[in-house]
């Protein structure tokens, strides 16, 4: 499935010091490399960028374009919603559904209380970074724990064998949210799965067991799937309000967004745009300094959609912000690693993780299209270490990511083999585009439909009591926060301005002549294995319960853009 190249025979050397257009572009890298500086104490220790955005980082006109129209759907859909101006719960739960009016509804309305789309969003969902595989069933259950498990079941549950846990005690204990008539909460459930070969086709499916609500519980701290059905939708519903949160703060805004913000930034110091990594790496930051500048003064500025919305005031929810970048690292969360580190690697064990093995096929594509594009500038040990500008940039992001104790968040402090460089420039492009495209577009399927992923507890709920059907309405979004939750849902996910390996013309205007061609060839065999990689996913799709779409190239962007 994977088109070779052969045109390393005929290639002429291309020295980075002798090259007339590089040698050209120094001056400018020289004036515009101080519009690039780190802002270490805004969000410390996140390294952000400092004072006005660069001139050529703003949002171009055919973006904002795309932006009106985004608006102006989401406008039209607001003015035919009869929306309740009552802070007050909603009365049912069709009231959520009928926020749908000219905007299309997902799909996932009319699944989202079983137990089988409950499961399969930990694989195919918003957020399917969660799920780990369990080594010992201990570490997260007490004996009494596991026991009660094993009562519900009648002994027809092996507990030893192919379990997996979601587990949100990742999440800090954090005081209540509040918001206007009232506060908010963040359960920090364990939700335990076993994969059952069993269900769809041959291929088995994961099935939830258990649910331990929140470890600060005292009283009734687990729900298992044989319990009253209500009591067990209130226990799927306290994981997805993790899960959201979870998504929210960790995997999509720090582990996309703000983790690659550092590189951008690097690179509009080091890398002039004539440089082949910065001419390249310019076309996987596209807007993202721009989307940061946005973000930083409306979605996470006092009483802006993540104080108002989620869990936690705002203090607790850029604590957990950022204590998802101090334990993230290039290395360690690049894809494979990252899988790998989950022990959800084994197809065997686990047949079937659309995420996983959609995600295995858009990364081999990116690391072949790297290793030949680094392999036609770097030939020699010698070319990659004499070149300065390469060095520095990889120096300062070692740097910058070691301030907090990190051992430079997986930068090295020098790049030693192309190999190396190889891994590096992979895992950025990865996380620009398909891990960003994963986490973020699915938040109109998932998320818009507040019932399924709500942002926030808006009812306590000690675990002792039975659980009403009134309560249960408690316990969802009122009607005012429900509608902003759609909003916000809506818009980070609403367009996709470019696509995945095709590029503007200021990347392929950085070369010339017979480097031009060859930069041509190249980028036109990484479209065509990643429209062979579509045709693949398309397939598998046929055979999926739930198509998963977010990892076909078609629908990647280069960039984090939105």
């Amino acid at each position: 499935m994977t088109i070779r190249l052969s045109l390393y025979t005929t290639m002429v050397p291309y020295t980075l010091d002798t090259d007339p257009i590089y040698i050209a572009n120094k001056d400018l890298l020289t004036e515009t490399r101080n519009n690039y500086q780190f802002d270490l104490a805004y969000l410390a220790p996140i390294p952000m960028l400092k004072g006005d955005l660069p001139a050529g980082e703003s949002f171009s006109i055919d973006y904002l374009g795309k932006v009106t129209s985004a608006l102006a759907r989401l406008a039209a859909n607001t003015l035919a919603v009869k929306l309740k101006s009552s802070w007050d719960p909603l009365d049912e739960l069709q009231d959520y559904e009928d926020f749908f009016q000219v905007l299309e509804k997902p799909e996932v309305i009319s699944t989202y209380q079983t137990d089988s789309s409950f499961a399969e969003q930990r694989l195919s969902g918003a957020n399917p970074v969660v799920l780990r595989s369990v080594n010992n069933l201990s570490d997260y259950l007490q004996p009494t724990e596991i026991s009660e498990i094993i009562a519900a079941f009648e002994n027809s549950l092996d507990l030893t064998d192919n379990l997996y846990v979601a587990d949100y005690t990742e999440l800090p204990s954090i005081a209540s949210g509040t918001f206007e008539r009232g506060r908010t909460y963040l359960p920090r459930p364990i939700a335990l799965f076993c994969w059952r070969s069993l269900g769809f086709g041959d291929r088995g499916q994961l099935v939830p067991i258990a649910i331990k609500l929140d470890v600060a519980l005292k009283d009734r701290t687990l729900i298992t799937a044989k319990d009253d059905s209500l009591d067990w939708l209130y226990a799927k519903t306290c994981v997805q309000i993790a899960d959201s949160n979870y998504h929210e703060l960790m995997s999509h805004l720090s582990r996309t967004h703000f983790v690659m913000e550092p590189f951008a930034i690097a690179t509009g110091q080091h890398l002039a745009a004539t440089h082949p990594l910065g001419a390249l790496l310019r076309q996987h930051f596209k807007f993202m300094l721009a989307l940061s500048s946005v973000a930083r003064k409306t979605l996470i500025a006092p009483n802006g959609p993540i104080d108002r919305l989620l869990a936690g005031e705002l203090p607790c929810s850029l604590d957990i912000v950022k204590q998802a970048f101090k334990t993230w690292s290039l290395d360690k969360f690049a894809f494979p690693n990252a899988i790998a580190q989950r022990g959800m690697a084994d197809k065997e064990k686990l047949p079937h993780y659309p995420y996983r093995d959609d995600g295995n096929l858009v990364w081999q594509a990116i690391h072949q299209f790297v290793t030949d594009y680094l392999s036609l500038h770097y030939q020699t040990p010698d070319s990659l270490s004499q070149d300065r500008d390469l060095q520095d940039w990889t120096k300062k992001l070692h740097l910058v990511l070691s301030l907090d104790g990190g051992d430079g968040k997986g930068m090295p402090a020098q790049i030693d083999t192309l190999a190396q460089l190889i891994e590096i420039v992979t895992a950025i492009i990865f996380t620009c585009g398909p891990q960003h495209a994963a986490v973020n577009f699915a938040q109109y399927e998932y998320m818009t439909f507040a019932p399924n992923m709500p942002f926030a507890s808006y009812h306590e709920f000690a675990g002792s009591e039975e659980f009403s059907q009134t309560e249960f309405m408690q316990f969802l979004p009122p009607s005012q926060q429900a509608a902003a939750q759609f909003s916000i849902s809506y818009l980070l996910s609403s367009f996709r301005y470019d696509k995945l390996g095709y590029y503007d013309r200021s990347f392929f205007e950085a070369f010339e002549g017979d480097m031009n061609e060859k930069i041509h060839f190249l980028v036109t065999a990484f479209q065509q294995q990643l429209h062979l990689v579509e045709s693949e996913i398309e397939r598998r799709n046929q055979n999926r319960v739930v198509a998963y779409n977010y990892l076909k190239p078609s629908l990647i962007p280069n960039s984090i853009s939105i």
